[in-house]
């Protein structure tokens, strides 16, 4: 771990969203997250825009109830979700907002709006149901844009991770990450963290195998050297991309990045981790960054999910 406390940087925060589009999945907390939202966008001089999705009958269902009864609740939904968003925006103090609600599959709904619009950030909130996951990792796969899942908090201590990863082929994906984190940082006054997951390849075989024997001493010298390769990316992104002022720590930790972002949301008390969804490993990039997907399943606080720079939607596709 590395504390990078410093003097207040020449450089301005990042504008980093202009239009960005909030969607209440959540039972409560909701106008708390707005309030969140509505500083960076009031800091950003952003736009910002308050959406309700209400499922959609099926033909079939018309068929086996009837339009008008079909029709009946569709009403009533839409008068109980205005009411809902109604009491949200009206509990942010100034907020001039008219909300919009929309008809159909939440995921689709939410994603061809955010397309339609040019959305830079989604906005969700989630108090952690079975029902409510399916759609956020939905959301994080095909959003066209960074999706910030907010969760119930009652810390009065921001703190934001980073996770990053120094793979030549991800700088794209980690100055977003970085910029992004980073400004959240400045805005809350916030500790910022970066962590960084590194494993020695082939350890386990050399450990083990019988086909190849490695002195252990041998494996230790690696591991350091693999260690302080990527404590050197990791200080070289930090000092390139973030600007905060603020209490900056590095921590570059030995082991898988779902495990070690984990370990250290629970001992660094993170409220916040910013992550990206797409790894390019695999196939040409088109394989899952599952990390974000564990993260979200296994971890309590908010998650934001980075897309890297080439991203396209398929939805758009």
């Amino acid at each position: 771990m590395k504390d990078r406390t410093g003097a207040p940087s020449d450089r301005p925060p990042r504008r980093r969203f202009g239009n960005v589009l909030f969607v209440p999945l959540a039972t409560r907390g909701n106008a708390a997250a707005l309030r969140r939202v509505v500083s960076f966008v009031r800091r950003d001089d952003a736009e910002l825009t308050v959406v309700g999705v209400i499922p959609e009958p099926s033909h079939f269902q018309r068929l086996l109830h009837g339009s008008d009864h079909v029709d009946a609740v569709l009403t009533a939904s839409h008068r109980d979700m205005h009411r809902r968003l109604a009491r949200c925006v009206n509990a942010v103090e100034g907020l001039e907002a008219s909300p919009i609600i929309d008809v159909g599959d939440t995921t689709l709904a939410v994603v061809m709006r955010a397309i339609a619009a040019r959305h830079d950030l989604l906005v969700v909130t989630s108090d952690g149901g079975h029902g409510d996951r399916a759609t956020l990792r939905r959301l994080i796969r095909k959003s066209p844009c960074p999706v910030w899942v907010i969760r119930p908090t009652r810390a009065a201590h921001v703190r934001v991770l980073a996770a990053v990863d120094p793979e030549p082929y991800e700088q794209g994906l980690n100055q977003s990450i970085l910029e992004i984190a980073d400004s959240m940082a400045v805005t809350d006054d916030a500790e910022l963290h970066v962590a960084c997951a590194w494993e020695l390849f082939g350890e386990a075989t050399m450990q083990s195998s019988a086909f190849v024997h490695v002195d252990p001493g041998e494996i230790d010298r690696q591991r350091r050297e693999v260690e302080t390769a990527h404590r050197r990316a990791v200080d070289e992104l930090v000092d390139r991309h973030v600007t905060h002022a603020g209490v900056v720590e590095t921590h570059v930790v030995s082991g898988s990045a779902a495990t070690v972002i984990a370990d250290l949301v629970e001992h660094e008390r993170i409220n916040l981790v910013v992550m990206g969804t797409f790894g390019r490993k695999g196939i040409s990039g088109l394989v899952m960054g599952n990390t974000a997907e564990v993260a979200l399943d296994e971890l309590r606080c908010s998650v934001l999910a980075v897309k890297p720079p080439d991203f396209v939607s398929p939805i758009h596709e």
